[in-house]
C-alpha cells in the first residue's frame, strides 16, 4: 500500500470519526435535522474523495492496457 493511500484512508477515518461526534452531539442537543444534514454533507465529502480514487483506478487501467 502507498503512502499516499495510507494518508487518504487516515483523511477518511477522521472525517468519519468527526462526523460521528457532531452527529452525537446535534442529536443531544434535540437538533436532529442539523444532525442528519452533517450526515449526508460527511457522505458526500466522503464519496468525492472515491470518485476521485475510481477515476484514478480506471486511468491506471487505462494505461496498463494501451485503452484509448
Amino acid at each position: 500500500m502507498d503512502i499516499v493511500k495510507v494518508d487518504l484512508l487516515f483523511k477518511l477515518a477522521g472525517i468519519g470519526i468527526l462526523i460521528m461526534v457532531f452527529t452525537q452531539v446535534l442529536n443531544q442537543a434535540e437538533k436532529k435535522e442539523q444532525a442528519q444534514l452533517l450526515t449526508l454533507a460527511g457522505v458526500v465529502v466522503v464519496m468525492m474523495f472515491i470518485v476521485k480514487l475510481i477515476g484514478d483506478l480506471f486511468n491506471t487501467v487505462r494505461s496498463i492496457f494501451n485503452i484509448y
